[in-house]
């Protein structure tokens, strides 16, 4: 039977070549991306290719949490279901910008509203097929702390600390998830797919280069183990992990801090005005607040 595979960002880079792959397997793909433009092109681009694909387009903005549930309420409609969600899409800008909700965009891209599209993606993916969330994460985690004081803005502006901040607390996310669904068969996973190598990288310290460089390959390569975790059988009911080269890989001491995890959860649903959303064992398709 073919999965559905929702990807947030897709349009280029990684997440391009994820949904390129995932069709080529025989996957339907929903690609989730702020710029309908450049999200036609990878579609047209990926039909030449394979042109029995299935895959449509919706818009999804991270950089607005009203978009988010705008985004979240059509795919309700129109989906039935979902089997996996990747959350790929993320930024990493040069300068300090601010996304609609005044938060440091990195923070607000690449994890908080992340968080809360998971959230609302739950009923469709209680409804899928041995349902899979995974969460792309870096090795540049191990630069991360997690400090609220940053979250509306930092000073000075440093790329790396603020992305190390997402990238650490995307996989405390995923752990938290991993917690919590585990009784109603949702598993979550966070995976670095290794890096491409970019400019981004001459922000980053020799030592944390040093982890990064033997992962650098091509977004074609990268986008394998994302692929793998979406749809291989051996990775059924596995959670809570973090994957790179295509293995469980070693995460940072902060990465593995339980109550660092649930700290951060917290403190991120009072952030999105929601409750501690979980399903329990005899939901149907209502998330419910469990203490």
């Amino acid at each position: 039977m073919s999965k559905r595979v929702l990807i947030t960002g897709g349009n280029s880079g990684i997440g391009f070549c994820t949904a390129e792959q995932l069709v080529a397997r025989g996957a339907e793909v929903i690609l989730a991306c702020r710029d309908q433009t450049k999200g036609q092109a990878a579609i047209a681009k990926i039909k030449n290719a394979h042109p029995q694909a299935k895959i449509r387009l919706f818009p999804l903005d991270l950089a607005d949490l009203e978009q988010v549930r705008d985004c979240a309420a059509q795919l309700y409609q129109e989906l039935g279901h979902i089997d996996v969600l990747i959350n790929n899409a993320g930024v990493v800008p040069t300068r300090q910008e601010f996304t609609k909700d005044g938060y440091e965009m990195q923070f607000g891209v690449n994890y908080l509203a992340p968080v809360l599209f998971t959230h609302l993606m739950l009923p469709l993916l209680k409804k899928g097929t041995a349902p899979r969330i995974l969460h792309v994460a870096s090795v540049a985690h191990w630069l991360g702390r997690i400090n609220k004081k940053t979250w509306k803005g930092r000073k000075p502006y440093l790329i790396m600390d603020a992305y190390g901040q997402s990238k650490l607390a995307n996989i405390l996310f995923s752990n938290v998830l991993a917690d919590r669904l585990k009784e109603i068969g949702i598993t979550s996973n966070a995976l670095h797919p290794g890096g491409v190598d970019t400019p981004i990288f001459r922000h980053v310290p020799n030592a944390i280069m040093a982890l990064i460089r033997p992962t650098l390959t091509t977004p074609e390569k990268a986008a394998s183990l994302p692929v793998s975790l979406a749809l291989d059988k051996q990775y059924v009911g596995i959670t809570g992990e973090y994957f790179a080269n295509h293995k469980t890989a070693l995460r940072s001491p902060r990465a593995r801090n339980s109550s660092l995890a649930d700290e951060l959860y917290y403190d991120t649903m009072a952030e999105l005005g929601i409750p501690c959303l979980l399903y329990t064992s005899d939901a149907a398709d209502d998330m419910q607040c469990v203490d």
